[in-house]
């Protein structure tokens, strides 16, 4: 009985030790999206507005009549993540001249009059994209290709638990039942 009590208290502990299934993130994912010359935008990213940081990126718009299309996979690092304001690079790299940029605006209704922070408890939020080209290394200066309209919108989903977690538990649960087992006590 000694052995089990012991077994049960290190799951417990293992338990206590694993990084908890919090809302620390949310992925936010495009829904909607057409831009003006008739192309759209799908994909996601992960934020967390406890920290402010962007991750996971992973969106793409199609081509349209003004611009090609491209697929943005990090954020701008001369384009400081706000919780209403992000702006999407297609890679890091030391001279964005010429590449091209996105920003996502968020609001309350598709009026966009009202700016909209995200928040680590998801939900829908409506969101206003526009397509640029870099003119200088930062990217700093842009030409404006193309925005959206309608009502495009991001939903975000609160993020499952950590994988390390899950692992750690499944082996806490797997040492107590192989200890349970060896040492039956009826």
């Amino acid at each position: 009985m000694f052995r089990l009590n012991v077994a049960a208290s290190i799951l417990f502990l293992l338990l206590g030790l694993a990084p908890g299934a919090s809302a620390d993130s949310v992925t936010w994912t495009l829904h909607d999206v057409l831009f003006s010359d008739g192309a759209t935008a799908s994909g996601s990213f992960v934020y967390d507005a406890s920290t402010n940081k962007v991750s996971a990126v992973n969106i793409t718009t199609t081509g349209g009549s003004l611009f090609g299309g491209a697929t943005y996979r990090a954020v701008d690092p001369s384009f400081t993540p706000l919780p209403f304001d992000i702006g999407f690079v297609v890679t890091l790299m030391p001279d964005f001249t010429g590449s091209s940029a996105l920003e996502l605006e968020f609001f309350t209704s598709n009026s966009f009059a009202v700016p909209l922070n995200l928040t680590n408890a998801g939900g829908t939020v409506f969101t206003a994209l526009n397509e640029f080209a870099c003119l200088n290394a930062a990217c700093t200066s842009v030409n404006d290709l193309r925005g959206t309209t309608g009502d495009a919108t991001i939903v975000g989903a609160v993020s499952t638990p950590e994988t390390s977690t899950l692992l750690l538990v499944g082996i806490g649960l797997l040492g107590l039942c192989a200890v349970n087992k060896r040492y039956r006590f009826i």
